[in-house]
């Protein structure tokens, strides 16, 4: 199965089933190659194929893949929402589902899904995460909409799950708010061909090579046809607004931005993550402030999610 699949159901079971996420995760001992036994570490397994997923203290406890989904119906109850998607990264170290909750038309015609990821690691790094994301119909463009990530650590507070779906629900909203004012605000916001440009180059650090300054004119080469002819550049409303730059930008991270892949990953994955966790998102982010006029951008690394 690919890392992710696009599943349209208000069933966790039948989503659950879908993802291979009806299983158990186990501790075990780790051991050296002469036996001896490692201390204060403990792997994480699944328990029906021993599948290695992580390495975590001796204290962390794992969220149980029953624990996420009894969240999704709770989730699904509370908003009359739906799943529309789920997903395993690095080989079942990382797994989440996506719920679209809404939709939106910053522009008429223009119409947008409202989602939401949660997610788990097996690695210590997450007991619970969750941001809202987007993805517009015109072109599937996604974008994290969130300025930074909810983040449940501590596993022991998952026990309270009816609290934990409140807070972030409550997170959800908060962070869709802001993204839908700011949207709006750049709906209304003319913005011509050379502003856009110049917004586009100011994201990216400055060349101090003839090799950097030829790359970068390489990328406004890709934004300016982004801006042009980008899937939905032609709805009425969107060219020369600060809205059609934002749907450029999302375009070239989603389509043409170069991704490295390694350690055998699949790529559509690698982006998924740039997109969401990394310097995709990172980039978006940052363009969103500065087109918004705020500056309170902090640089997520790309190694967010970074297991090895």
């Amino acid at each position: 199965m690919s890392f992710m699949t696009k599943v349209y159901t208000t069933d966790v079971n039948e989503a659950m089933d879908i993802a291979n996420h009806n299983f158990t995760a186990i501790k075990k001992r780790l051991h050296s190659e002469d036996g001896i036994v490692i201390p204060d570490h403990v792997g994480i397994f699944r328990e029906d194929t021993n599948q290695y997923l992580g390495t975590v203290g001796n204290g962390w406890e794992p969220v149980q893949p029953e624990v996420i989904y009894d969240m999704a119906g709770d989730l699904i109850e509370a908003t009359s929402g739906k799943i529309n998607g789920v997903f395993n990264m690095y080989k079942g170290a990382v797994m989440g589902i996506s719920f679209n909750l809404a939709e939106r038309e910053y522009v008429p015609g223009d119409k947008t899904d409202i989602n939401f990821l949660m997610l788990t690691s097996f690695n210590g790094m997450y007991g619970i995460a969750g941001h809202a994301t987007t993805e517009r119909l015109a072109c599937m463009n996604q974008c994290n909409t969130s300025s930074k990530v909810y983040n449940l650590r501590h596993t022991r507070f998952v026990g309270n799950r009816i609290q934990v779906v409140k807070d972030l629900l409550k997170f959800y909203n908060k962070e869709i708010k802001d993204f839908d004012k700011k949207m709006m605000g750049m709906v209304n916001k003319r913005m011509n061909e050379m502003e856009a440009i110049d917004w586009f180059k100011s994201l990216f650090p400055k060349p101090k090579s003839i090799r950097s300054e030829a790359r970068l004119d390489n990328q406004v080469d890709i934004f300016i046809n982004c801006l042009r002819n980008g899937l939905g550049s032609d709805i009425p409303g969107v060219k020369g607004t600060s809205y059609g730059a934002f749907q450029a930008l999302t375009e070239y991270i989603n389509h043409e931005r170069s991704t490295r892949i390694h350690n055998d990953r699949e790529p559509e994955e690698v982006r998924y993550q740039s997109i969401h966790f990394g310097t995709g998102n990172a980039l978006a982010q940052k363009g969103l402030n500065k087109l918004s006029e705020k500056s309170i951008f902090v640089e997520l690394p790309e190694d967010d999610f970074l297991i090895d």
